[in-house]
């Protein structure tokens, strides 16, 4: 054993220190529910150049912390089918099996249960909501969830 200081040495200690610290703190977040505190993951499209009406984007919405997917199809009926999908570890550790709100403006929200594999849809009656009002939405954790 060395009884000389090196600097090098406190350096890559602290280093591993730091990184350990980080680590610990992020495990921490995940495991005792740090989406009470944190806000709604928020889903807004680029305006698109064109005369006709927005269309939502086929390969779907990222969610700001990249954390959720949403992809939009159409029943027979002309209903509309938003499917939110979490991605990754992280999106699947954060929203499997919890319950969810999605607001779309100030006067329209739906409820749900992610499923275990991170999936939640939500299926609106043409009349209720246009393909516009989908361009911009939050997606919110509720309390009490499983």
């Amino acid at each position: 054993m060395a009884t000389q200081f090196d600097s090098r040495e406190a350096a890559r200690f602290l280093r591993t220190l730091r990184i350990a610290t980080h680590t610990a703190l992020a495990q921490d977040d995940l495991q005792r529910g740090r989406s009470l505190a944190r806000p709604a993951a928020a889903f807004q499209a680029l305006a698109a150049k064109g005369t006709g009406e927005w269309r939502f984007p086929g390969s779907g919405l990222m969610s700001s912390d990249g954390l959720v997917l949403a992809k939009l199809s159409r029943q027979a009926e002309g209903a509309h089918v938003m499917e939110l999908q979490a991605q990754g570890v992280v999106g699947l550790s954060v929203y499997a099996n919890r319950a969810a709100r999605v607001r779309f403006g100030a006067h329209l929200a739906a409820d749900g249960v992610f499923d275990r594999d991170g999936r939640l849809h939500l299926v609106f009656e043409e009349a209720a909501i246009s393909e516009a009002d989908l361009s911009s939405f939050e997606l919110q954790l509720l309390d009490g969830a499983l």
